[in-house]
């Protein structure tokens, strides 16, 4: 894991330390003190930068499952069945139909997203929640679902692509069917 994933630690220690110096150099009035306060300073504006400007596969996999989901609440069907791996007719034929029997509405969120690196990070596992408003096409049934997925995505011609997706109970995690109806 690249030490800047999460920054704000780096930060937060470059400026106490920057904090330190410069209340250091305010009872001294060293010109050193000053000086190594900057310092502290563009160290931490420096690991934000460095954060901002490189992306790890893992954030790679975290932009490309709020795609995902960006592509089923427009029912955009080509772009859901592009994330999936061509080696995996199975499940495009399963995404087809889930998204044929309902319309995802804009006011899904995704909580709970983290994701872990396996097989050299050539694979990642993403596991999160998905919760908002789902109405069923052809009846007029429209309800908020909780839902908590795990997916499994793969390096295929330098793109993330998905090779196994599993419904978990929102609840007890226990894996259920993908187009089954929670009981919670």
């Amino acid at each position: 894991m690249w030490f800047t994933e999460n920054p704000w630690p780096v930060v937060v220690i470059c400026l106490i330390v920057a904090a330190i110096f410069a209340a250091r150099a305010i009872q001294t009035g060293l010109g050193r003190n000053w000086l190594l306060a900057g310092l502290g300073v563009l160290l931490a504006v420096g690991t934000y930068l460095a954060e901002q400007s490189i992306i790890t596969p893992a954030e790679e996999v975290e932009r490309r499952v709020h795609e995902a989901i960006d592509y089923c609440i427009e029912g955009d069907v080509n772009s859901v069945l592009g994330m999936i791996s061509e080696g995996q007719p199975g499940m495009r034929a399963l995404a087809m139909a889930g998204l044929s029997m309902a319309d995802i509405h804009d006011d899904m969120r995704i909580t709970d997203l983290n994701v872990r690196m396996t097989a050299q990070n050539s694979r990642a596992i993403s596991h999160f929640r998905a919760n908002g408003t789902i109405s069923a096409g052809g009846v007029s049934m429209t309800g908020h679902a909780t839902t908590r997925w795990e997916v499994t995505w793969q390096q295929e011609d330098g793109e993330w692509r998905i090779v196994d997706i599993t419904r978990l109970h929102p609840i007890n995690g226990e894996p259920m069917e993908v187009l089954r109806q929670s009981e919670t």
